[in-house]
Parts: C-alpha cells; structure tokens; sequence
C-alpha cells in the first residue's frame, strides 16, 4: 500500500528567494559536540524490527541524555508500535523517567499528569490536552496513536510504584504561554530534565531535530533554528538524534519535477530485508547521501521566482550532517 510520508504539519514557508542554479550555503552549529556521544556509543550496524530498535535505542541512554525521535505524526503504525515497545521494556523504566512530546501542551499539564498517574479524567477534558496545543487546527493530532500512546503510559504505570512512574510532559505551548515552539519545549527539558540531571525520550515530528539547514533558510526563519540545534547550543552532547526516512510523495504546492528518493540505494547497502531498521548516518555509504534527495519533500519554500520548492534544493548537506541515526521504513510499502 501505497502512502505518503509527512515529516512536517504544514508546509514551513520562507521569505528568502529560491532558485535551481543558486550556490546554497550550510549552516553548521559551532557548538556541536556529537561526536563526543558517537565516541563512546556503538550502535549495531542493523538494527532491524521494531523490538530490536527499541532496545537500541534504549541503550542509547548509557551515552546521552536526551534522545530525541521523530516521529510521521499519524501516518505509520510503526511510531506508536516502536513507542510501546520502548516503555514495555524495563530497562527503558530504569533509565528514563521523562518523555517530552509535542502533542502535549504546557498550560494542561496538570490534567496529563492526573491521566497518567491513573486519575479518571473525562474524555473531553483529556482531549485538551492535544487541543489546545499550536499545532491542532491543522488537523495533525487526530490519528488515534496520541490518545492510546498516553493510555499505554498510563497502563505501564498502574503496575509501578509512584517513586518510579513514567512522566510525560507537554512541549507544545498552549493558551497563554508566549513562549515559541523551541523555546518552550527547551524550557520543558531544562527545568524537568536536565538540571534534574535525568534523562528523556523526546518525540517531535522528524523535522524539528535537523541537525543543519541550508543557511538561505535559517536567516527566514527568525529565533527558531531547530529543536535539535538549540539543545546542542545550549546543552553540548547530551542529545543523540534519530530521524525517519521514507516513501514520500511529492507536495502538492510543488509544481516542478522534483528529486524522486532513490532508495534502492539504502537496499543494496542493507544485509537485512526486514523494515524498519535502525541505522547510524554517521557510517559510509550512508552519511554520503545527499538530504535534497530523502529529505527534500519535508521541508518546501514557497517563497522565490520558481515556486514551492524544496528547502534542500541544491544543498550540498548530507544525512550524516542532518541526523546521528535514522530509521528507515523502506521505499514501496506502508510500515
């Protein structure tokens, strides 16, 4: 079955100008430390199935502090799979007390917090939780896997002590909180995570952890310049990020032809057939690919003489720029 990856809500639009012959400039972070992460972290070559990711995953947390995974909002199965998997596992529990999530608002807190402890919360007044979030008119949060991922916290907890509960918070800023996207969820993880010196799952759209971005886009872009850059500016080497990538048609507002993904080269590099699968983009051929052709339909620019185009279009940045893994979901069939 045929199916479209959404690695972003809306279409993000920028005021700088684009063209197919432009010299695109990249925005590197002076403050990124990742490598000291990949030093002492060594990741499985594959790590193929939803279970064994999972458990790859977990074992991320012995190196760093935040591990920040995109997610397709709604448009797979194998987020809120991989998601329960996680929390199911014991050794996650030992490790991590926190997830962060962008379907969640910071001004009702209070009612997730009771929800997940196991309180009787009204329908209604859960579905706030979600609702009044930034993002819920564009219709992202409706897919079913939000509301059962907090009812599998929930359930997870019944059967723990208080003392060792898992916490999940809200990143989204809600009515009455000022604050931009980044600045909120940053806040979020800096006065419930790290100065508490533990350790969180973050699950945002694939997008908002970008490690670079063309320099031509950041300057439209004002303050926000990536969840995933912000942490590493402000928290050096505490975050591992993992991005998606997958079948993606291309956007509607894009009108010309466009690079089609060829993913035939992630197959032949792969010994597994098994989808999805965990892998490092910090490893040959994969850190060589180029993000204009897997991530070039997330991210379009409707700004400029040509048109919708792709933010990547023409960029020189690599996978292994953008990400410190991904998982990939494979090219022909929905996961």
């Amino acid at each position: 079955m045929t199916l479209t990856l959404f690695l972003v809500t809306t279409f993000l639009i920028s005021c700088g100008q684009t063209s197919n012959s432009r010299q695109v400039k990249v925005a590197k972070n002076p403050n990124d430390k990742t490598k000291d992460i990949e030093v002492g972290l060594h990741l499985p070559k594959e790590s193929a199935g939803i279970d064994s990711i999972a458990r790859t995953l977990i074992s991320v947390f012995d190196h760093a502090d935040i591990v920040a995974l995109g997610e397709s909002h709604g448009h797979f199965t194998m987020d809120l799979n991989l998601w329960i998997s996680m929390i199911r596992n014991p050794a996650f529990r030992k490790k991590v007390r926190s997830i962060v999530v962008e379907f969640g608002s910071t001004t009702e807190q209070v009612t997730l917090d009771r929800y997940i402890r196991g309180e009787t919360i009204s329908k209604a007044q859960l579905d706030q939780v979600w609702k009044t979030t930034t993002q819920a008119p564009n219709g992202v949060w409706d897919s079913p896997i939000y509301m059962e991922f907090f009812a599998a916290v929930r359930e997870v907890n019944s059967k723990l002590p208080a003392d060792s509960q898992i916490r999940v918070l809200g990143g989204d800023p809600g009515p009455g909180d000022n604050r931009s996207r980044e600045v909120a969820a940053v806040s979020v993880l800096k006065e419930q995570v790290l100065e508490k010196r533990s350790k969180a799952l973050v699950i945002y759209g694939s997008s908002h952890f970008y490690r670079t971005f063309p320099q031509e886009y950041l300057s439209t872009t004002g303050g926000d310049i990536g969840l995933a850059r912000r942490l590493e500016r402000d928290f050096p080497s505490r975050t591992f990020v993992v991005i998606l990538i997958g079948r993606l048609d291309r956007p509607s507002a894009v009108k010309k032809e466009d690079i089609v993904p060829d993913f035939q080269k992630f197959d032949t590099a792969l010994k597994t057939q098994l989808r999805p699968v965990l892998i490092s983009l910090q490893r040959l051929p994969f850190s060589d690919f180029k993000a204009e052709e897997f991530l070039g339909r997330t991210l379009t620019t409707c700004w400029g003489p040509n048109g919708c185009v792709s933010v990547f279009k023409g960029s020189p940045i690599t996978l292994g720029e953008m990400a410190d893994a991904c998982i990939y979901i494979g090219g022909t069939e929905e996961r």
